[in-house]
């Protein structure tokens, strides 16, 4: 194939590459930048919280009528329940489904109601970024990554001459190198 007729072919196949892959690597990009900071926040889940005011529960009951007057009291639905726990003498939690949870002073009935929502978009992402569906899942997202991979490779031929890879760009891919290369190096001399 004659030099010209190559590049113009790789071209074609990278830009159609770039239209097949471009939602889920904008997806797998949100997802990412989502997750690197998962010690800050939950990147899946938002916490909601509001106070609860119950009036004084009684602190002798057994703990299933204990949660059952909880329940009541704050209106919660009976089948989101998943345990419950005496936290002290006069604190008592009733764990819900989705790692929601209402925390009670026994004495004066006032706490806390918190329940945790998906973050509309992000938990999505993140089921398909880490992998969380397996099975087919795993076989689509081993292709992405080939298909990622192809398009790193091949945008490295894109353009011919002094723009190109053997020009400018040998400095922009050892640069580009260079970074993730110099923290794996910084990684293993400070362990």
């Amino acid at each position: 194939m004659a030099d010209g007729r190559w590049f113009q072919l790789n071209r074609k196949l990278h830009r159609d590459g770039g239209y097949l892959l471009c939602v889920g690597t904008a997806l797998y990009a949100l997802s990412g930048l989502a997750v690197n900071h998962i010690e800050d926040w939950n990147p899946n889940l938002r916490a909601e919280q509001r106070p609860l005011a119950l009036g004084p529960l009684p602190g002798g009951a057994d703990l299933g009528r204990l949660e059952a007057e909880v329940v009541r009291r704050a209106a919660l639905d009976p089948h989101e329940v998943k345990g419950r726990h005496r936290a002290g003498p006069d604190a008592f939690v009733v764990f819900l489904s989705n790692g929601g949870e209402a925390k009670v002073q026994l004495s004066t009935g006032t706490g806390t109601l918190r329940r945790l929502h998906p973050r509309p978009l992000l938990f999505e992402a993140n089921v398909l970024h880490l992998n969380h569906l397996k099975g087919a899942w795993t076989w689509v997202a081993d292709a992405y990554a080939l298909g990622l991979f192809y398009l790193a490779m091949s945008g490295l031929f894109m353009l011919k001459g002094r723009p190109g890879l053997l020009g400018r760009g040998k400095w922009l891919a050892g640069f580009g190198a260079a970074v993730p290369l110099g923290f794996v190096a910084w990684y293993h001399w400070t362990r």
